[in-house]
């Protein structure tokens, strides 16, 4: 079957999915035979719905745009690149560097494949899509370069030597066994100044993850749930804002 044939709009001509940013139509692949992470589960299209929403640019111009224009983002554990493709749509020019990783690299083809069918989006030439297995960091030779330059971001990623502004995942905390190297790529990539966001299912991640991310030196709040999508509140999904403690900030 073609590409365009597999091709699904989110938007609210569609039954199954009600989904534009910023008045961007958001395409997606769904692709089962890469794993768990070819298909959109509910929590990463309440994630991109929230997108929708005027609260998370509340919360970047409070941050960041009192002191700084653009913004480097890394997405975690993309699976598709559902999220990215939302975060070209609802950021635009406001993206310095766009960073899009999974855990192993058998889903950067539908990752690649989803940043094309949404060309229409702006700033693909600031994308960088690569492997990021959590918690694990290799020292490697870099050389100064403008900073969209891919093979940079790269090295800095897997060398655990650049920090983002935002952060995003959704399920990533869905195992015990990945708790701990999930957080210590936050704590590698984040400041107290970083946003992280994380879409979690309730009856996936335990209480002993958020445990862990306080004794790892953050704090975090679940987001209300009059700020999701009508279709996710009241559920076992949940947005939470995670941040770094910082004796002279206030979270």
């Amino acid at each position: 079957m073609a590409a365009s044939e597999n091709k699904v709009l989110l938007d609210n001509n569609n039954d199954a999915f009600a989904l534009k940013i910023k008045n961007e139509p958001i395409y997606f692949e769904q692709s089962w035979d890469t794993g768990i992470g070819g298909g959109l589960w509910s929590t990463g299209l309440a994630m991109g719905k929230y997108l929708e929403s005027q609260h998370l640019e509340t919360n970047l111009q409070q941050t960041f745009y009192t002191r700084k224009e653009k913004l480097n983002v890394l997405e975690l554990g993309s699976g598709n690149g559902f999220l990215a493709v939302c975060l070209l749509a609802y950021l635009k020019d406001r993206i310095e560097n766009l960073v899009v990783t999974d855990l192993d690299d058998d889903h950067l083809a539908l990752m690649k494949q989803t940043m094309n069918s949404n060309h229409h989006l702006p700033n693909h030439d600031r994308v960088t899509l690569m492997e990021h297995k959590w918690g694990h960091f290799v020292p490697t030779a870099t050389t100064e370069s403008n900073n969209n330059d891919s093979s940079i971001i790269k090295a800095q990623v897997q060398s655990g030597t650049v920090c983002f502004d935002l952060i995003i995942g959704s399920d990533v905390a869905y195992h015990p066994d990945l708790y701990d190297v999930l957080i210590q790529s936050l704590c590698r990539f984040s400041t107290s100044k970083t946003i992280i966001l994380l879409g979690v299912t309730m009856v996936d991640t335990r209480p002993m993850f958020f445990h862990k991310l306080c004794e790892n030196g953050f704090c975090y709040e679940r987001y209300a749930d009059h700020l999701l999508h009508p279709n996710f509140r009241g559920s076992t999904f949940g947005i939470f804002v995670v941040q770094k403690k910082n004796k002279e900030d206030r979270f």
